[in-house]
């Protein structure tokens, strides 16, 4: 949980063993790690978590109970060998408890930019000897409303997606965002603390893994298709709040 000299430096959470059912039937539970870098206290002075830590903390813990709680039969899929739009959900579904001021008393006393990615994600992986210092000179002005990139910087440099199992698909994370948001608005807003929304959360969404297809999962849980209204009011909302 804590920050230490020659830790791996991301949160993030590390399948070690995914859960599977044997020939025998016996079920192989599942092992997640959850990897974080919280400041320890020093000495008598606690060390208190940024906003932005209890949001990524909830994150990641979303697919540790990805984990947990998936009960396909074999391993390949369980855990997060998911389709690829269906990975992030669980984990954006539990940011949503950081926004709850009823939440967030129990546990304490940039849209556009992702787009830009997004694009730059797309193109590097559907063509060739792409210059990316060029790439983002030119994509930038555009879909940053035309602010134009700093020039001597190279944001591709700090952006791994691209490189570590995201391959042409850094859009899934906006559109796991889009249901994730339908999925909390419809299903626990009106009651955080929910046990039977949370247990059908559990066993129609979490236990399914990567056997059913992710419209079908999100449709037998929402008892509807999914729909991107929620995501979209959202954006409008926070736009006006600003």
């Amino acid at each position: 949980m804590y920050t230490r000299e020659g830790k791996y430096g991301q949160t993030c959470v590390v399948a070690l063993q995914n859960g599977s059912v044997a020939f025998s039937g016996a079920r192989q539970i599942p092992v997640a790690l959850l990897i974080s870098q919280l400041q320890k206290d020093i000495g008598s002075t606690p060390s208190l978590l940024r906003f932005s830590e209890v949001v990524s903390l909830f994150h990641e813990f979303g697919h540790v109970a990805q984990y947990m709680c998936n009960r396909a039969s074999f391993s390949r899929l369980s855990g997060m060998r998911v389709d690829p739009d269906f990975v992030e959900i669980p984990a954006h579904v539990l940011e949503h408890w950081c926004y709850e001021s009823f939440s967030l008393k129990l546990i304490s006393g940039f849209h556009q930019q992702e787009v830009l990615y997004c694009l730059f994600d797309q193109i590097i992986h559907s063509a060739d000897n792409v210059d990316i210092v060029e790439l983002f000179k030119h994509l930038h002005p555009k879909v940053m409303l035309g602010l134009p990139m700093l020039e001597g910087t190279n944001p591709a440099s700090c952006f791994p997606r691209c490189a570590i199992g995201y391959e042409a698909s850094c859009y899934s994370r906006i559109w796991s965002e889009v249901f994730a948001a339908d999925i909390f608005t419809t299903k626990f807003r009106d009651d955080l603390l929910n046990r039977n929304v949370g247990m059908q959360f559990r066993t129609k969404v979490l236990a399914q893994g990567g056997a059913k297809d992710p419209v079908e999962i999100l449709s037998d849980f929402l008892g509807r298709e999914p729909s991107i209204r929620t995501f979209i009011d959202n954006k409008i909302e926070c736009s006006l709040r600003q």
